[in-house]
């Protein structure tokens, strides 16, 4: 089969390489068309993965729709040059409208119930929507739910071994308590309206961080002259080997955050923005806090960085999540399985 990835964000990567690399190995071809989002362009160079770029998405809301536009088209070409069987991808706005223009399944995931925009773009034209089963919002009968999360395509221990040599390039012991915080750009659709952290806040947060430990940022945007000293600098491949081996992961992003739980490290999301899998990690297992008040997350860091029994404690709580949850790599493969009979 010709699998066509359909790749947005970083994290896109991330989901789909290690079914990538598998069915590639099988023999399927597989073909990645991917925007030029933060990191994402940089991940697929240092892991290797050929990719025809799509170009910015643009940050207006007017430019993300004239640059929807530009993307169906180019993606149009390429995929009559190409004919793949198959598009699948994370909300695959363009993949979904180019599919149902050539006749080519299109299979979506989406995992972010209140991106209501990018829901009604690719709602109509995909063949199937998968969404995780804690998802809240009703798709229709297109809508096919598993157990699991988009992350543990690259995270569940069947796909993720942490490389030590990370806290050497850190410039940490194994001893030595860290901590990363994330900071995001708020230019994409759905954050419209909403917040995170203030500029005091992080100033705050950093002064009781690094009491007990070394403080590292990972930022969508330029950093502040003031936190530059700070900045995260790794290869963008070594992040989640740094979030394993961190103390607490602390930001605005909801992927990292989640990341952070699901490799059994406490976790706090500081942004006004509410979502399924935030809430099942907070109030199923109690692995991740969603916080917005500035006195409620100090307060918070504090209780944790108490606990002398911390990371222990978080080991626990990820086994007991892990238990319950499939390998979202394998189930991609079933999908294209099930395509190719």
């Amino acid at each position: 089969m010709k699998i066509l990835f359909d790749v947005n964000h970083a994290a896109h990567v991330h989901f789909m390489y290690h079914a990538h690399q598998i069915l590639t190995k099988q023999g399927h071809q597989c073909l990645v068309a991917a925007s030029d989002k933060p990191l994402a362009y940089k991940l697929l160079d240092e892991k290797n993965v050929q990719y025809y770029p799509m170009g910015s998405i643009g940050i207006s809301l007017i430019a993300k729709l004239w640059k929807l536009i530009v993307h169906d088209i180019k993606l149009l070409y390429y995929c009559i040059k190409h004919r793949p069987d198959i598009i699948m991808g994370i909300v695959a706005i363009r993949g979904s409208h180019v599919g149902w223009l050539l006749g080519i399944k299109t299979v979506v995931f989406t995992d972010t119930e209140h991106a209501k925009l990018q829901i009604a773009f690719f709602r109509p034209f995909a063949n199937e929507i998968h969404t995780p089963e804690w998802f809240t919002k009703d798709l229709g009968k297109k809508q096919r739910k598993y157990k699991g999360f988009h992350e543990l395509a690259y995270l569940h221990p069947h796909n993720f071994s942490p490389r030590v040599e990370v806290l050497e390039m850190l410039g940490v012991t194994a001893d030595q308590p860290y901590f990363i915080l994330r900071f995001v750009s708020w230019d994409a659709t759905h954050d419209i309206n909403q917040s995170g952290i203030s500029h005091a806040g992080k100033q705050a947060i950093i002064e009781i961080l690094e009491a007990h430990g070394k403080v590292f940022i990972t930022s969508e945007y330029e950093l502040e002259q003031e936190f530059k000293h700070l900045e995260y600098n790794l290869p963008s491949d070594y992040l989640h080997d740094a979030l394993y081996y961190s103390s607490m992961v602390i930001g605005e992003g909801a992927t990292t955050a989640c990341e952070a739980a699901l490799l059994g490290v406490p976790s706090i999301y500081i942004n006004t923005i509410s979502l399924g899998y935030i809430d099942y990690l907070q109030d199923s297992y109690d692995l991740l806090y969603h916080l917005t008040d500035i006195e409620e997350i100090k307060s918070q860091i504090k209780s944790l960085l108490s606990n002398p029994n911390l990371q222990s404690d978080w080991q626990k709580k990820k086994e007991n999540f892990l238990s319950s949850q499939i390998d979202t790599t394998q189930y991609i493969l079933s999908i294209i399985e099930e395509s190719s009979t």
